[in-house]
């Protein structure tokens, strides 16, 4: 491996790390702001050091944003799937063996990355092949699965029929409601985006801060500090492990193998597989599915038979990381094992810190400075646009937190534009929006 490939891996973790100790932010928001910046300085990139800085982000995501998920609660929307046993295990005071847990999976689904490695560069291809006339429909019974799969916990118990008849269709129809207006935002971002600057690639970028990390600040801002750290007394046995790591594992492969589908569909797709077994299964599957998502997808841009630029990470780095050659694909493998094994070790005591400092009393202060600094990133890199998206996106975020529905909804921002492109239907669409 070249000392660039060796340098751009030591600085894509230190922007997961980074962009993981401040609430809310999003580690694809700094390597935006560095891609801005280069040029100003007359600097760029190297073609390994874009490649091993892509590498360093995504192993970092991986394993860093596990513990901002679960501590200052403001998961995105790779990690929204951690969010409730998350609250669990800090109303409980076990959240750093959640941290531990998710992590376990993390590093299970990077050691089945590294076997299945060699297999990549054809079976990609082929898998591809076989599955992309099937994408629209698959993504129909996706969008279907994710509105009816919402119960509304707790309207059960509510003394007359007709009490529990509005409970569950205020929770059931908010949850609707707000997956067609994050889904309306989303087309509307990718028929006719109004960004500029940095961000003009990536007009997702500002929505995502909205709907996920912005709610999530506000809501932490107002809660109740977190009860003091304490052991929860469970081990983690070998057979959940597995358990876990194979669903995140499927969840994963999802993500892959569909263009447009996120880390939180697979989480989404993980949690049914094990939410009714058990928390550390739970767990443990989340962490695999990101990991096998966050990585797997910016893998495919470096596949030798069929490159593929997939991915906020992906696209952004797609004409810094250089050709797709077997020597460069063999290589990166090798970073990556690296670069998770580095992550790995330091994610301990990254849970750590932050089990401390949110107990700490200038953890209100900390969410709210948070809340300033995407405001002023958003717009620096997206101006007046990045924040009037931002602002609506943050609106229809709120939604789930003042109406008990699933934040998980929030995902027709990607699911609704990308099915409908899928299915062909954008023309149908654009005259009913005026487009």
């Amino acid at each position: 491996m070249s000392a660039e490939l060796l340098l751009g891996v030591g600085v894509g973790l230190m922007l997961s790390g980074i962009s993981a100790i401040i609430p809310g932010l999003h580690p694809y928001n700094l390597v935006a702001a560095l891609l801005f910046s280069l040029p100003e300085w007359g600097r760029s990139l190297p073609a390994d050091g874009g490649l091993g800085l892509g590498i360093g982000v995504a192993a970092g995501y991986a394993f860093f944003h596990l513990a901002p998920a679960v501590f200052y609660q403001t998961p995105d929307e790779g990690t929204m799937g951690l969010l409730l046993p998350a609250q669990k295990a800090l109303r409980e005071g076990w959240g750093q063996e959640a941290v531990r847990w998710a992590g376990w999976g993390a590093w299970g689904a990077v050691m089945l990355l590294l076997l299945s490695a060699p297999f990549w560069p054809r079976g990609w291809a082929a898998l591809r092949a076989v599955l992309a006339p099937h994408v629209g429909w698959i993504l129909l019974a996706l969008s279907a699965f994710l509105l009816l799969s919402e119960w509304p916990w707790g309207a059960e118990r509510l003394p007359t029929p007709g009490r529990r008849l509005i409970a569950i269709w205020t929770r059931l129809g908010a949850g609707v409601i707000t997956f067609l207006l994050s889904g309306a935002l989303g087309f509307l971002l990718l028929a006719r985006n109004p960004l500029t600057g940095p961000l003009a690639g990536q007009p997702l970028i500002p929505a995502f801060l909205g709907l996920f990390a912005v709610p999530g600040l506000l809501q932490a801002m107002t809660g109740s500090r977190p009860v003091p750290p304490r052991p929860s007394g469970e081990e983690l046995p070998l057979g959940i492990w597995a358990r876990g790591v194979g669903a995140g594992l499927l969840g994963g492969v999802f993500v892959v193998l569909f263009p447009g589908v996120t880390a939180g569909i697979g989480g989404l797709l993980a949690g049914h597989a094990t939410a009714q077994r058990d928390d550390r299964a739970f767990l443990v599957a989340q962490g695999a599915a990101r990991a096998f998502c966050s990585i797997g997808v910016f893998w495919l841009l470096l596949l030798p038979d069929a490159p593929a630029a997939r991915g906020g990470l992906g696209i952004m780095l797609a004409p810094w990381a250089g050709p797709a050659t077997p020597d460069r694909y063999r290589a990166a493998v090798l970073a990556t094992a690296g670069a998770a094994a580095l992550a790995f070790l330091m994610m301990e005591p990254l849970a750590w810190g932050m089990s401390r400092w949110v107990a700490s009393r200038a953890w209100r202060g900390v969410y709210a400075a948070a809340l300033v600094l995407i405001l002023l990133s958003v717009a620096w890199l997206g101006g007046i646009p990045g924040l009037t998206v931002l602002l609506a996106a943050s609106g229809i975020g709120l939604l789930p937190s003042l109406t008990g529905s699933r934040r998980l909804n929030t995902l027709g921002v990607i699911l609704v534009p990308l099915t409908l492109r899928r299915l062909g239907l954008e023309g149908v669409v654009w005259p009913i929006l005026g487009l």
